[in-house]
């Protein structure tokens, strides 16, 4: 059987993450790097060496599995389902997190 394998040329990664970071600095915006592909606490140590402190994540999944690595603002970038609101609540109720909505109602 084969498993997927991840494999990453560290000091590029590293040397990308400082390069973004540098340019929203340079345009004086927030970097809130989008966590879908690494999905990993310890890629995500990376970008807090280098000070960030807000992400992105794809699921309410995603953002409690990086709450529970210490992240305190997540933004979850997918259409938020009143169906999942007990879920969003918990959470919420621990860090900071935003949603997306489509409809006010």
């Amino acid at each position: 059987m084969k498993f997927p394998i991840l494999r990453i040329d560290i000091e590029k990664a590293k040397a990308n993450i400082e390069r973004m970071l540098n340019k929203s600095k340079n345009l004086n915006l927030e970097l809130r790097p989008h966590f879908k592909t690494h999905q990993s606490h310890e890629i995500g140590q990376w970008f807090k060496n280098n000070n960030i402190t807000a992400i992105t994540v794809s699921s309410i999944a995603m953002a409690e599995y990086f709450a529970k690595d210490g992240w305190k603002d997540i933004t979850i970038a997918f259409p938020f389902s009143i169906l999942d609101a007990n879920m969003v609540i918990q959470i919420a109720n621990q860090i900071s997190l935003k949603i997306l909505v489509d409809d006010l109602d």
